[in-house]
């Protein structure tokens, strides 16, 4: 069987907080339209569409097909709609790379766009999502109450508290503040003082340890080497990807301080032939302020209990060894409803490929990408790479 080397050759991200009067299958329009001309792609040498299915009422459940006929994408091998929460993105990718590789395709877009449910009016519809309808919802958890109990007993595991998660708002706050796209960007900047100041949401939980709802967006175009060799930009290759199922609810979580990047995060490693002190950067999704510290532990880049100094020290921020969440994350970049997965997919293109602009990390080869669904499930990890 052939094996090609996937890259991603073009892309294109909707600035979040400025899509506000379209519809969610407007969204991916316009995405994946800018992507295609970004990688001087027509619509007919696209034979591989990807795409996020709604989680709530803003799209159509038969979305690929839709946009099939709104692209005029009418030469596919692969169509297909996937959902699996925050790491929907990272396994559509996957997908498409796989699909690349075997030689069964050359030319795949994947595209995700939508709206964050409104927070008051929304809560419930969101919470029917990702809670057990008969274990948990009855007894009105919130997303963040829930989010809450994991923070909490990784915090008792490892010793670390709400000013060490704190660090994490206050250096993607410092990358937001080099991120014209991101919503933070003109906001006064937070110090971990103004962050634990901030009002209470549900424990640990400050308001600026969680995420900034919004709608936004953006799509991918990934390619053969025959596609990457005659792209437009630096080539980007996706060398290699981990999973990792633990659970599908909270309460099915056997030990809430650990999470299925445990094992995505090796795996990746394993699979790309790196290891974590080959990675330049990392972009971790961040719905609160516990879960990149997490990862980052889980993953291998720090010892458990590490992740509080790993950010104090300032390794995270701009000039740091390993700068994180790039764009500001969705703390403070936003966090783009249904679509918010593909924001690190995203980050990690541009800054491989060198078209970061003021926040460019300098020489920049090689990202660790990590997503996962709900609560804290269905982790997907990826290994990228700048062509050289």
């Amino acid at each position: 069987m052939p094996h090609d080397q996937p890259a991603i050759i073009g892309a294109a991200e909707l600035t979040p907080g400025k899509n506000v009067p379209y519809t969610s299958t407007e969204l991916h329009v316009r995405a994946a339209v800018a992507a295609l001309a970004d990688a001087g792609v027509a619509p007919d040498e696209v034979d591989g569409l990807v795409c996020a299915g709604p989680m709530t009422n803003e799209g159509s459940v038969f979305l690929s097909e839709d946009l099939m006929d709104y692209l005029g994408l009418h030469n596919l091998k692969l169509q297909m709609t996937c959902q699996l929460g925050g790491g929907t993105h990272l396994a559509m990718t996957r997908m498409a790379s796989n699909v690349i590789a075997r030689g069964e395709a050359d030319t795949v877009l994947v595209v995700s766009a939508g709206k964050f449910p409104p927070i008051r009016d929304g809560g419930r519809e969101l919470m029917a999502l990702v809670c057990d309808h008969a274990f948990e919802m009855p007894y009105g958890p919130s997303v963040p109450a829930l989010y809450g109990l994991i923070a909490q007993a990784w915090m008792y595991e490892t010793g670390q508290g709400k000013a060490d998660i704190a660090e994490v708002t206050a250096s993607q706050d410092r990358w937001a503040a080099l991120n014209p796209a991101a919503i933070a960007h003109r906001s006064q900047r937070l110090s971990v003082e103004d962050v634990l100041a901030s009002r209470p949401i549900a424990g640990p939980f400050h308001f600026y340890h969680c995420s900034i709802p919004c709608e936004g967006g953006g799509a991918l175009v990934l390619g053969s080497s025959r596609r990457a060799r005659a792209g437009k930009h630096r080539p980007v290759h996706l060398l290699g990807f981990g999973e990792g199922h633990t659970h599908g609810f909270l309460t099915s979580l056997a030990r809430p301080g650990r999470t299925g990047a445990a094992r995505s995060g090796p795996m990746a490693f394993e699979r790309s032939g790196r290891a974590p002190a080959d990675i330049d950067i990392a972009l971790l999704y961040d719905a609160f302020a516990s879960n990149p510290a997490m990862i980052l532990e889980e993953a291998g880049f720090v010892k458990p209990g590490g992740a509080g100094d790993f950010y104090r020290d300032g390794r995270a921020d701009p000039g740091g060894d390993l700068p994180v969440n790039t764009d500001g994350g969705l703390i403070r970049f936003g966090h783009t409803g249904t679509s918010s997965g593909i924001s690190q997919i995203l980050e990690g293109y541009w800054q491989l490929s060198g078209r970061a602009e003021g926040r460019q990390v300098l020489a920049a080869d090689t990202a660790f990408v990590h997503s996962y669904g709900s609560m804290l499930c269905s982790h997907v990890s990826m290994v990228m790479e700048g062509a050289s």
